[in-house]
């Protein structure tokens, strides 16, 4: 009987340890955002290479568009910043799609340059990166100036038919390379509502909208007459104003 009870005491204690032993912290997933990269004539996806009619008339097509995407970052509602990305060279032959792991909270905006930094421009050289980051030689695939040692911010060729005959061909060529100091622009959008939870995918989108380059009227681009500018010349930097202009989250 007396073992009996022993054993029942035993048991009971045992029982009662377990219980109070403390539970291992369950994991925090974190928060994953995914940023996609795209352009846009219009409401529709724009592609490179394909032929479209600008607001002046001209037939124009965009043989080649790229642009570095420097210090993206997103913006919470009590001010504070999250950097996700230092650089990025966007190629928009195609869309890109970025994921990065961020902390939960509730962001109200975006912030990014495109361009490069000045303390990362003018006076660099491309050879101090690894070959897989956008700022080395290999990395930043002919956006380098060795003559100016700086960056070339935007690429933005292509041909274009400005007599606006359909069928006629492209024998007019436009070429717009952004680049220096003045030709840096920062984008800032704080009337966004991104809520970001542990373990949850959220994806927001960063759009360039083609047709919005051109523009119309005296503030838009006639590459029928303004269509060759390299650096922060007077038609580079309206460039630069109509390229961020065009920009929208989504």
């Amino acid at each position: 009987m007396k073992k009996s009870v022993v054993f029942l005491s035993l048991a009971i204690f045992s029982l009662l340890l377990a219980s109070c032993d403390p539970k291992e912290p369950e994991e925090v997933k974190p928060a994953v955002l995914t940023v996609n990269i795209d352009s846009k004539w219009g409401s529709d996806p724009f592609e490179v290479q394909q032929v479209y009619t600008d607001s002046y008339g001209n037939r124009v097509r965009v043989d080649n568009f790229q642009s570095y995407i420097s210090m993206l970052t997103l913006i919470k509602n009590d001010g504070s910043e999250v950097l996700l990305k230092d650089f990025h060279l966007q190629n928009f032959m195609d869309a890109t799609t970025l994921t990065f792991e961020a902390p939960v909270g509730v962001y109200t905006g975006v912030r990014f340059g495109v361009g490069v930094p000045a303390t990362y421009n003018q006076h660099e050289d491309p050879a101090q990166y690894p070959s897989s980051h956008p700022l080395s030689v290999a990395g930043s695939q002919g956006m380098f100036w060795t003559w100016n040692t700086g960056y070339i911010f935007t690429k933005f060729e292509g041909k274009a038919d400005t007599t606006g005959t359909e069928g006629a061909d492209l024998l007019h060529n436009f070429t717009f390379h952004t680049g220096d100091t003045d030709g840096y622009s920062e984008f800032v959008s704080t009337s966004e509502n991104i809520e970001l939870k542990a373990g949850v995918t959220t994806a927001i989108g960063i759009n360039f909208h083609v047709d919005q380059i051109f523009g119309s009227g005296p503030e838009g681009i006639d590459v029928s007459s303004d269509f060759n500018t390299s650096g922060a010349t007077v038609l580079g930097l309206k460039f630069v104003g109509r390229l961020d202009d065009s920009i929208t989250i989504d």
